[in-house]
């Protein structure tokens, strides 16, 4: 459970730069680098850190294409089906369960055009998919931010 100010301010250093060391983040938040250490502990102890991850620069890594595919499945068991498989799909980067008449919302990555008409053919066995090919991001990886206005 985030506690105060000093763990939201550690929690957006760390969002910013997961390498910054304890020191880098208690000069900025004004603690000692022990007193940092032990907050960072208590949040990964208590899931509110999970993981630490590198973002990757997709078109540098050969992936010029992204899109988000929506799947709709005509029964259950085809959901059930999909997600004992899903990690045949490495494609897929995100995916979420979602309301409304699709199940599913995945955010992929591809090689190009080619590459996402195999990607729909091979889901289709599925459900039914609908894509919308991102043209460009607005906001990338955003970060939570600290919260300015709590009631006290």
């Amino acid at each position: 459970m985030v506690k105060d100010d000093f763990d939201w301010k550690i929690i957006n250093l760390l969002q910013k730069n997961s390498r910054f060391s304890f020191a880098q983040i208690s000069r900025e938040i004004g603690l000692s680098p022990s007193a940092v250490g032990e907050r960072v502990q208590r949040l990964e102890d208590e899931n509110v850190i999970t993981k630490y991850i590198s973002i990757i620069n997709y078109k540098k890594a050969g992936y010029s294409l992204q899109a988000y595919i929506t799947l709709a499945f005509k029964e259950f068991q085809y959901y059930q089906r999909f997600l004992k498989f899903i990690d045949n799909f490495p494609e897929i980067i995100d995916c979420s369960r979602i309301t409304g008449n699709d199940c599913l919302i995945m955010k992929v990555v591809l090689v190009d055009n080619s590459h996402l008409e195999n990607l729909v053919n091979r889901l289709a066995i599925y459900g039914s998919p609908s894509t919308s090919v991102v043209l460009s991001d607005v906001i990338s990886n955003n970060s939570l931010k600290f919260p300015e206005f709590r009631e006290s």
